[in-house]
């Protein structure tokens, strides 16, 4: 892929033969999420890989909910899942965000609420005192 060559190109050293993938994730992360409902093709494995090694939030784009379904199964105690277009939205986000929830805002249209633009950009942080 353009990796390989801009890693030539710039004199970085790697192993030809390994993938993103196989770095991200093993074959037991790969196992579990499965198990959690997570489908077998290699572009799913490949986000959920990405997901699992976000430093931050990952913003996922899923029209067919294979993700969110994924994620609700994953088993998180601490999910709070919210829907744009229902009552105290922003409050239910406020707090999972001050808790330190998982969460999990679904029905976004294209037009994201220009009030959740600092959650988009990243630039929420949780205060610890």
């Amino acid at each position: 892929g353009e990796w390989k060559a801009d890693l030539v190109k710039q004199n970085i050293p790697f192993t030809p033969t390994v993938t993103p993938l196989e770095v991200l994730a093993d074959e037991a992360d790969v196992a579990l999420w499965k198990n959690e409902g997570l489908p077998a093709d290699r572009i799913s494995i490949e986000n959920a890989a990405i997901v699992n090694s976000c430093m931050r939030w990952p913003l996922l784009i899923d029209p067919q909910l294979q993700g969110t379904r994924w994620v609700k199964q994953r088993g998180h105690d601490s999910l709070i899942t919210v829907s744009v277009n229902r009552d105290r939205w922003l409050t239910k986000i406020t707090d999972a965000i001050r808790n330190g929830d998982v969460l999990l805002i679904e029905n976004l249209s294209e037009s994201i609420d220009p009030v959740l633009d600092p959650l988009v950009s990243r630039s929420v942080s949780r205060k610890v005192c």
